[in-house]
């Protein structure tokens, strides 16, 4: 009996290494202009309030991929009110984790990144 038990417990812990994938790596190749404040400007849309966050350490640029993807999925080529910075986790004194968020919006006209302050990611 003891035999059996122990013979189970090793296959299943074989079978589920064995099933492990790794996560192809893609980059992406969206881009989108993120403007610190709120332009003074009629010329966009508002889509939605967007945030991408990391678990664990990290740099807030390795969100940058994630963060454009999204801003595109909601619809949005511009991100207003922007702001990434490191953040406390749930436990503040072992975890400080990168988090990005900010408004996505559409821009109406041709968008120049440079000429509205801001940086494109």
């Amino acid at each position: 009996m003891f035999k059996t038990l122990m013979l189970t417990i090793s296959l299943v812990g074989v079978s589920s290494l064995a099933m492990a994938q790794t996560e192809p790596t893609t980059t992406s190749t969206l881009h989108v202009c993120a403007i610190k404040g709120t332009p003074d400007s009629t010329q966009f849309d508002i889509k939605k309030r967007i945030k991408v966050a990391k678990g664990t350490y990290g740099s807030v640029e390795e969100l940058y991929p994630r963060f454009a993807e999204r801003a595109h999925q909601v619809g949005g080529n511009v991100v207003i009110n922007y702001n990434a910075s490191q953040r406390f986790g749930f436990w503040p004194w072992r975890i400080v984790r990168p988090v990005v968020w900010g408004t996505a919006v559409k821009w109406k006209t041709p968008v120049d990144c440079k000429q509205l302050g801001g940086i494109e990611i």
